[in-house]
């Protein structure tokens, strides 16, 4: 979902859908064409709306502070509200890319403009 709203299109879309075109004609007494309109198929229906609706919502209920937790478990009564348990895990990937980076210090230019990728070695 978040993806697809990255992309400004609906889910349905991100999924591969395209809309149908649909035309109609309208014509007079004798058969001659009066007029013709075409409406294509709505990309943002009742079900492709709701779905962001959703995700408004969710977001709306999360802690501005980033911690990922719902803003009303955060912010309840310690007395009365959920218990919260800090764990620190650390990222091995950025780990390794701090690592990399304080053995290659320099003070030349070049060494300002390098550019850093991390990767996972196979096997």
């Amino acid at each position: 979902m978040e993806a697809a709203e990255r992309l400004g299109v609906s889910l349905k879309r991100f999924g591969g859908w395209e809309p149908v075109t649909v035309t109609e004609y309208e014509y007079d007494d004798d058969g001659r064409l009066l007029r013709s309109w075409s409406q294509p198929e709505s990309e943002w229906d009742e079900q492709q709306q709701a779905w962001i609706q959703a995700l408004v919502q969710h977001r709306a209920e999360l802690c501005p502070c980033g911690c990922g937790q719902r803003y009303t478990d955060t912010t309840s009564p310690e007395e009365t509200g959920p218990v919260f348990v800090a764990e620190r895990v650390v990222c091995r990937a950025r780990l390794a890319l701090l690592e990399e980076q304080k053995a290659a210090e320099t003070q030349d230019i070049i060494g300002r403009a390098r550019l850093w990728l991390v990767r996972k070695r196979e096997g």
